[in-house]
């Protein structure tokens, strides 16, 4: 089964310390065979290759929803209801233009700051409930974070994005006592690579694999006493 969940990690560009994105979606109208709502209607929308993928949007990026001869009976909006189907009643309409686009038309989400955590996309024609599903609204991630004087050098990752594992060096200039810890962009941490004590000098090289975890945007953070280094790593699915 296609994963579900899709953040946002293409067409990147670094504006200062924050992680900005123009990020194109691909929406097609396509019987229901796998949307993961058991009430969903009996055509929905899918979103680059996957029915009722749950999207991850980061506030102050660019999101265009392009249709793909998406019939006038699908009109496609941004809505606050879990359903829609209802009109355009619960349509959401700060920073989004072309809500309610059909046909080969595109629908321009700048996801504001004040965008609550929860939307959704969806018909907005009666009765077609559940076509579409969850946007899920982060804050930015920062791209990389060190304490000054921190004592010891974590390494570029590699390969950077990556469809499999990333590989990160860790340098001391003494013996210390060392963590390096894996988050994702809500801050809650998803691996440990290391916790104990590395010899000074050497060059420790760990490896992040992901495991079953979504692509998307993570935090590899090395710390040691008050110090602490962190690299973003890119895991594409």
């Amino acid at each position: 089964m296609k994963f579900r969940q899709i953040i946002v990690v293409a067409a990147t560009l670094l504006m200062g310390s924050t992680l900005m994105a123009q990020t194109t979606f691909q929406v097609f109208v396509v019987a229901n065979t796998d949307h993961p709502d058991p009430d969903a209607y009996f055509e929905v929308f899918e979103v680059d290759g996957v029915q009722g993928a749950e999207l991850t949007l980061i506030r102050g990026e660019t999101y265009i929803f392009q249709m793909n001869n998406v019939s006038a009976l699908h009109a496609f909006f941004i809505s606050t209801s879990s359903t829609g189907g209802d009109g355009g009643a619960s349509e959401w309409m700060d920073g989004v233009t072309g809500n309610h686009a059909n046909g080969n038309a595109a629908v321009t989400f700048v996801v504001p700051n004040g965008a609550p955590d929860l939307l959704y996309y969806q018909c907005s024609t009666i009765l077609h409930e559940i076509m579409g599903w969850k946007l899920n609204i982060i804050n930015p991630v920062s791209v990389d974070d060190e304490t000054p004087g921190a004592g010891f050098d974590l390494s570029v990752a590699y390969p950077n994005p990556s469809n499999n594992a990333v590989t990160i060096g860790l340098t001391l200039e003494q013996a210390r006592d060392v963590s390096v810890e894996v988050f994702d962009v809500t801050g809650r941490r998803v691996a440990v690579l290391y916790e104990g004590t590395l010899a000074a000098g050497a060059d420790h090289r760990f490896v992040f694999g992901g495991g079953d975890l979504p692509g998307g945007i993570y935090l590899i953070r090395a710390t040691a006493g008050e110090a602490s280094i962190e690299r973003r790593v890119t895991l594409i699915r």
